[in-house]
């Protein structure tokens, strides 16, 4: 997994050989800068900076997912564990970042949800309170019903006929 750890100030103190598979960045090109201001994407510096500046109040983050760019200015999707980085004595030096790169995962989400969406059969799904949480246009076509006039009511209760609910 790639590992990354920053200071308090947010500069790279640490970087590992998969950090650099994944980002292009070799640990000397790391070392002594900002992660956030230098390699994060502009519309997510703020998020960033919130997730690593709770790390190092001693709130740890799992799972929070971001772009970062690479070396060659590629944009890679980071799903990232921050966790504080303590001394001996237990103050907070840092924070230690374990990430994972879920690039293909969120363009194979995209490119399923897509055919989905575009179908030629009505496609919908509901959770396990019947509630709608997937309509395809095919579904709004035969149905009069757009997405936005299902998502999140209950399938049986609101758009089934009294007659057919008890099936």
């Amino acid at each position: 997994a790639p590992i990354f750890g920053i200071d308090t100030l947010g500069f790279v103190n640490v970087w590992n050989q998969k950090a650099k598979d994944f980002t292009g960045f070799t640990r000397e090109d790391m070392m002594g800068k900002h992660l956030v201001e230098t390699f994060v994407t502009r519309e997510f510096k703020d998020s960033v900076s919130n997730v690593l500046q709770n790390a190092l109040d001693g709130v740890e983050m799992a799972n929070f997912q971001f772009p970062m760019l690479t070396k060659n200015n590629t944009r890679i999707e980071i799903l990232l564990n921050a966790t504080s980085r303590r001394d001996d004595t237990g103050k907070i030096i840092g924070v230690i970042g374990i990430g994972q790169d879920i690039t293909s995962r969120i363009a194979q989400e995209r490119e399923y949800q897509n055919l989905i969406h575009t179908a030629n059969a009505p496609i919908f799904g509901i959770d396990l309170h019947g509630v709608v949480n997937v309509w395809n246009q095919t579904a709004s076509t035969i149905t009069k019903y757009g997405t936005e006039d299902v998502m999140g009511h209950r399938l049986v209760d609101e758009f089934i006929t009294p007659e057919y609910q008890a099936s």
